[in-house]
């Protein structure tokens, strides 16, 4: 397929607003708030650089709305809040308020993503877990904020803060330090603000959290990611974080983003993702999504195809 041309000019727009209670949806006993914080549209070319030398199904589902817009791809920027009969637990934590960054959607942001919690009739001292499936810019700056005095501190002050062993010191070596030349150190302000506060937990990546909810490893996006099963009352759910991040990689489940630390690998636990979840009845939630993110995946003539929750 060839796409109309595409308006190069960067855009997003802020979602997180709005009155009233929080759209939510059950996965047996665990209720879920999806905690939205902006939509942003890239050029196609941004993320996938298959499309140098391959091109789009002509026709294909994500090529038109909500995949799609003007030429672009639409990604949805969202935590996940989980409250069970007694716990309160955040799944990532967003691209953050007040942080510098190298330009881009999450520089110096001010949108209002924790004022959402409320509206779930909880506040951030209530939050006593927060997971991290793996430390890009866009999954981390809401876990600290403003001292007022140029430092940062936990968000969450109840809270301790996971994440797998392998992702931290892949990060935190010298290459994560390279990595983050593009966006900026965001670890300075974001996560190792945690550690010095003695917050910060290194897990192993098949953690159990709670008797409802566990991790599985899914080495590739990064060096460490995860994705966390919900599983309550006879449902279950799967939170894929950046296992995908658009509906081409269910077609074509081999396309890996520009921003995969390992292409290969991403693409092998993608595929091993979809087989588990396709025509089982079990939930798929990622994080970037059109909203509402979640919903079914189906097998497909050509890779899977996918239904998204009614609202």
């Amino acid at each position: 397929m060839t796409s109309p041309q595409p308006d190069t000019t960067p855009r997003w727009q802020d979602t997180g607003g709005g009155d009233g209670p929080l759209w939510s949806f059950s996965v047996g006993d665990v209720e879920v708030f999806p905690i939205r914080e902006v939509d942003y549209f890239p050029l196609p070319t941004d993320f996938f650089p298959q499309l140098a030398t391959e091109s789009w199904t002509d026709g294909a589902f994500y090529t038109a709305e909500p995949w799609t817009r003007d030429g672009r791809i639409v990604l949805n920027q969202e935590a996940h809040l989980l409250k069970t009969r007694d716990r309160l637990i955040l799944v990532d934590a967003g691209g953050g308020n007040g942080k510098p960054r190298n330009g881009g959607v999450f520089d110096r942001a001010d949108r209002p993503f924790l004022e959402q919690f409320a509206r779930a009739g909880v506040s951030v001292d209530d939050i006593d877990t927060v997971v991290f499936t793996h430390l890009h810019v866009d999954h981390v700056g809401f876990a600290t904020s403003s001292d007022g005095a140029g430092g940062w501190v936990p968000t969450f002050p109840n809270a301790r803060y996971l994440v797998v062993r392998e992702e931290y010191d892949w990060w935190t070596g010298p290459e994560g330090a390279a990595a983050m030349a593009r966006t900026g150190d965001y670890l300075a302000d974001s996560i190792l603000p945690l550690r010095d506060a003695g917050v910060l937990d290194l897990i192993p990546a098949d953690h159990v959290i709670s008797p409802e909810i566990h991790l599985v490893p899914a080495f590739g996006h990064t060096p460490g990611n995860v994705y966390l099963v919900v599983e309550s009352a006879g449902r279950r759910a799967l939170f894929a974080g950046d296992m995908l991040h658009h509906g081409v990689q269910l077609e074509r489940p081999e396309w890996s983003i520009r921003y995969c630390v390992v292409p290969g690998d991403s693409a092998d636990q993608r595929r091993r993702l979809l087989e588990r979840v396709a025509d089982s009845g079990d939930l798929l939630v990622p994080t970037h999504f059109p909203f509402p993110a979640a919903g079914y995946v189906h097998r497909a003539e050509r890779g899977f195809t996918y239904t998204f929750v009614d609202l």
